[in-house]
């Protein structure tokens, strides 16, 4: 079967958004109105949407997202990968690995770090995803706040695009550790989401859930201790309306105050993975974040060697007490040769996933990065 490999242009959107509805059996505007900042007209990114077409005809697609990831003074780009699909007739005849193979090929040639995406894990481990990063999930409900923190009720407002709560909203979330860079235009289409429902407090914390799913917070910000008694508030006003009592909230798995707060007045929680991720520049990764391994490593001298099996590509690392040299030698340096995968979580989650046991590397792994579920693409 013949067929073009393109890139999306603005006369195709219509088709486009027909395509992906009915690949994902969504319902009209779907894509649009669940992520306006970048599947709307005027937000969507076409050179970077990659299309097969048989007959003229859009048959199946993969996207890459630019996304810039934040942590502390780190940032970065990645290549976000999401609306992948195959009209339903035209499935099992190869076109999604097609298309996943050049998106891979691009994304290198664009100099991301790595990629992320959201889906099955077997399904694409078969192009070198594995499950990275760490999301914690904290389950708190109205009872243990009151048992364990004695939070206060709280003025609050609820967002209806007003310009100095969306101010508050990004001050907050600008302060979080780990993060996606969003512009001002990108805050203003999220939130301004129909069915997205944000609560902000007088002092400025924010939580933000579907109204589908009102017991779900996908995002929030603020001072822990203002964040605690706003969600007391919530649950105690709001949620005796919508019939819920307690709420779960995915944030990272990392040691900053908010976390350690939310955990402290747990009823339950649970970790996984933020994503499943595919290195594409092994040295670059390692580059990028040496300030960060400088400074775990203040008081360890270690010489190691990365290597992909899959591919050849490795990377030496040389720690002397925080002083980090990284480069391409290989003699003196204890070799670390893992899969595509496995190194994915070596460096993500941590090294005992694949059976390290040298206590060294745990001061230096996993790196962190995160992408909030407001985010996902």
């Amino acid at each position: 079967m013949e067929y073009e490999i393109t890139t999306l242009k603005p006369e195709d959107f219509e088709e486009m958004m027909l395509f992906l509805e009915k690949s994902y059996r969504h319902y009209r505007d779907y894509f649009p109105l669940r992520y306006p900042h970048v599947w709307r007209k005027d937000t969507l990114d076409y050179d970077n949407k990659l299309i097969l077409k048989v007959n003229n005809k859009i048959v199946s697609h993969v996207g890459i997202f630019d996304l810039t990831l934040i942590c502390g003074d780190l940032k970065y780009k990645v290549g976000g990968i999401g609306g992948v699909a195959t009209l339903q007739e035209y499935r099992g005849r190869g076109f999604m690995s097609i298309l996943m193979r050049e998106a891979i090929k691009r994304m290198r040639e664009k100099g991301y770090l790595f990629s992320i995406l959201w889906g099955d894990r077997q399904r694409y481990g078969h192009f070198g995803y594995d499950s990275a990063g760490r999301n914690i999930s904290i389950s708190i409900s109205s009872r243990s706040l009151r048992l364990e923190y004695n939070p206060r009720i709280v003025d609050y407002r609820q967002y209806y695009g007003e310009e100095e709560l969306l101010r508050k909203i990004i001050k907050s979330h600008n302060k979080e550790p780990l993060l996606v860079y969003r512009n001002e235009r990108d805050y203003r289409l999220i939130f301004n989401k129909n069915d997205l429902m944000t609560y902000v407090s007088e002092n400025g914390s924010y939580i933000s859930f579907y109204h589908s799913s009102p017991s779900s917070i996908v995002e929030l910000g603020g001072e822990p201790e203002d964040v605690l008694s706003l969600i007391y508030t919530i649950i105690n006003t709001v949620g005796k309306d919508k019939g819920f009592g307690s709420v779960t909230i995915n944030l990272p798995y990392y040691p900053y105050d908010l976390m350690n707060t939310l955990v402290r007045v747990r009823t339950g929680w649970s970790i996984g993975a933020v994503g499943l991720v595919k290195i594409l520049n092994l040295r670059k990764l390692i580059e990028t974040y040496k300030p960060l391994l400088a400074e775990r490593s203040r008081n360890i001298s270690i010489n190691f060697m990365l290597e992909i099996k899959d591919t050849g590509e490795s990377v030496s690392v040389s720690i002397q007490r925080g002083d980090i040299d990284v480069s391409n030698r290989r003699d003196g340096f204890k070799k670390i040769a893992l899969s595509e995968r496995e190194i994915t979580e070596f460096l993500f989650i941590g090294p005992e996933m694949v059976g390290i046991t040298d206590k060294l590397y745990n001061h230096l792994f996993p790196l962190p990065f995160y992408v909030w579920r407001l985010d996902h693409i």
